[in-house]
């Protein structure tokens, strides 16, 4: 009994040993040796290797979205576009042409008065392929030639005053005139029976582009942007609130522009009015609004013609909520636009469409800002 017993504790003791070993051995396979366990153990804790970091993770490169539009600077330009004059469009805007189609596409939209206090439209669009039907379409003014001249355009009307038809010839203007090519454009007949004649052409890009090529007139070339953009950031002018802004043109005709900050734009109105355009059933909406002072005068042909006076003036710069003070210069009728801040710097626009007003300075004091204060 006595044996049996001792057997019993010494393997007891001897399994004990075995199982202490085991667990200061770690969880080593059946048929290990003491050497081979021993040299699969670290020498000290100072040798056990440190798990491997992470990769740093590499920033993606922003999606290209193509070329940029040098009207607006924003992203997604056709290819096929790039290297292509702009085309301009006169659109006519009295009661009558309402409500227009095609302004909602226009990159840039002109406005200024002609005659009777009534004021006339002219759409720029980049891409000759992207312009919609556009209009009414209606007759050219000087002034506008010179707006179109000096983008490099294809200026785009239906008829014209005895001035403006002298600068076109002057100035070897490429136009499309309705007046001489009345097939090139698409005639609304409800318009003509119901407004009349004169408010119901229209004409898209693909025509225009037939029409210029049937007359030999190239749709290559250079011109220089309107602005320089800011595409990192949206710059807020700092001279002022600008909410709300009210121009007037005449004591008949007035443009107003309301600020929303959740989109960032400004819807237009006219004459107190939504303008919509026809094509959209929407309220025509710009990032840029451009108040150019200059001075208005009879032209002295003896009808009610106006002149533009487009050497030089001051005005503002409206966009995203604020105001700053700018000058402009054109000059001559091939000459381009060029804005500047107060420091004399180009002027930086955000991205997106523009809306240029120009009003005589002698409405300076009427046009209205959020604040209330009436600038002259």
């Amino acid at each position: 009994m006595g044996k049996c017993t001792m057997g019993r504790r010494l393997t007891a003791g001897i399994l004990c040993l075995a199982m202490t070993a085991g667990l200061l051995g770690g969880c080593s396979m059946a048929g290990e040796t003491d050497e081979e366990i021993s040299s699969m153990m670290p020498e000290s804790s100072s040798e056990i290797s440190e798990p491997e970091s992470e990769p740093e993770s590499v920033p993606e490169e922003p999606e290209d979205r193509g070329p940029r539009n040098p009207l607006t600077g924003e992203e997604g330009f056709a290819e096929s576009a790039v290297g292509l004059r702009p085309v301009t469009v006169m659109i006519n805007n009295i009661g009558q042409a309402l409500p227009q189609r095609g302004l909602a596409a226009a990159d840039v939209i002109f406005e200024a008065v002609v005659e009777g206090g009534i004021t006339r439209m002219m759409g720029v669009y980049a891409d000759i392929d992207q312009i919609p039907y556009v209009g009414p379409v209606r007759s050219a003014r000087h002034y506008y030639v010179s707006f179109s001249e000096g983008l490099n355009a294809l200026y785009t009307h239906f008829g014209g005053s005895p001035t403006a038809y002298d600068y076109i010839s002057s100035y070897g203007v490429d136009d499309v005139d309705g007046q001489y090519c009345t097939s090139a454009f698409y005639q609304d007949t409800w318009r003509a029976q119901t407004y009349g004649r004169e408010h119901s052409f229209f004409i898209d890009g693909e025509t225009i582009r037939a029409q210029a090529e049937s007359e030999g007139i190239s749709l290559e070339g250079e011109y220089q942007p309107l602005f320089d953009f800011s595409y990192d950031e949206v710059l807020v002018p700092e001279d002022g609130a600008a909410d709300d802004v009210f121009v007037p043109f005449s004591g008949s005709y007035n443009a107003e522009f309301f600020y929303d900050e959740t989109t960032g734009v400004y819807t237009k109105y006219r004459n107190g009015q939504e303008h919509i355009d026809a094509d959209t059933e929407e309220v025509i909406t710009f990032e840029n609004v451009l108040i150019l002072y200059t001075t208005v005068t009879a032209l002295g042909d003896g009808s009610e013609r106006r002149n533009l006076d487009l050497s030089s003036g001051s005005g503002w710069y409206v966009s995203a909520g604020g105001r700053e003070e700018i000058s402009w210069k054109k000059g001559g009728v091939e000459d381009p636009f060029v804005f500047t801040d107060s420091d004399g710097q180009p002027l930086v626009a955000n991205v997106g469409k523009t809306y240029i007003c120009l009003t005589d300075k002698g409405y300076a004091s009427s046009v209205t800002f959020t604040d209330d204060t009436t600038e002259g």
